[in-house]
């Protein structure tokens, strides 16, 4: 069964050398160009961090649709919810084949506003909506809560892991796999340069989740997933 290998990308990555890195990975059978919904870069508050919208936009003027893109995750409380819609949901359903994570947000790597916006009346009208279906638009949620676990079965959406362990993963499995036709896929975030992987009857999707390094290193490690 062929992996579906997808990449996270680092928050520096449009500073230096974007157009030879997107050139690079076009050269691989990269599946999906995922980027992430941060205010600061979680490698350190000394680093540069792309804006989700204008780096999904700057993505996708060079891809010309050859590699899909994709969210990992939108936090859907960092915001009000007209903004959300208006300036992330609206304009992320424009792009085809997007790949949209959402979740509720931490505080792991940065303090951000809560809104508590309501996820489940979200799902349900980003998966109701015209674009999502004319699009193909696939669409799946982070976290683990059981509250997330039954989003999943309700909604027929896919659902992320960020590492993690294996039992938590197999909890995850075992759900998505009584889903017919799925509107997502079921995904593990792991360490590009550390990948641990577990073993599955399902052809779920690896997301690799880069750092941010100079063109050398970058190369090296698109090899490395790749070879």
């Amino acid at each position: 069964m062929k992996k579906i290998n997808s990449v996270l990308l680092p928050g520096e990555f449009f500073k230096t050398d974007f157009l030879e890195k997107i050139e690079k990975l076009k050269s691989t059978e990269v599946d999906t160009l995922y980027l992430f919904d941060h205010g600061k870069n979680p490698a350190g508050n000394d680093l540069e961090v792309y804006e989700l919208i204008d780096g999904i936009y700057k993505l996708y003027e060079v891809i010309n649709d050859q590699i899909s893109l994709g969210v990992c995750v939108l936090n859907i409380n960092a915001r009000p919810l007209q903004e959300l819609y208006n300036e992330y949901i609206y304009k992320l359903l424009e792009i085809k084949n997007l790949k949209l994570g959402i979740g509720t947000g931490d505080d792991k790597f940065e303090k951000r506003p809560n809104f508590s916006n309501d996820i489940e009346k979200i799902i349900n009208e980003v998966v109701d909506s015209n674009l999502f279906r004319k699009n193909n638009i696939s669409l799946f949620i982070g976290g683990h809560s059981e509250k997330k676990l039954n989003l999943i079965k309700k909604y027929s959406i896919g659902i992320n892991q960020w590492m993690g362990t294996k039992k938590s993963f197999e909890e995850k499995e075992s759900i998505f796999a009584q889903i017919d036709n799925p509107k997502g896929n079921l995904s593990l975030c792991l360490k590009a340069d550390n990948p641990i992987f577990f073993d599955s009857e399902l052809n779920y999707e690896y997301i690799y989740i880069l750092k941010d390094s100079n063109r050398e290193i970058f190369f090296e490690t698109i090899d490395n997933i790749f070879r």
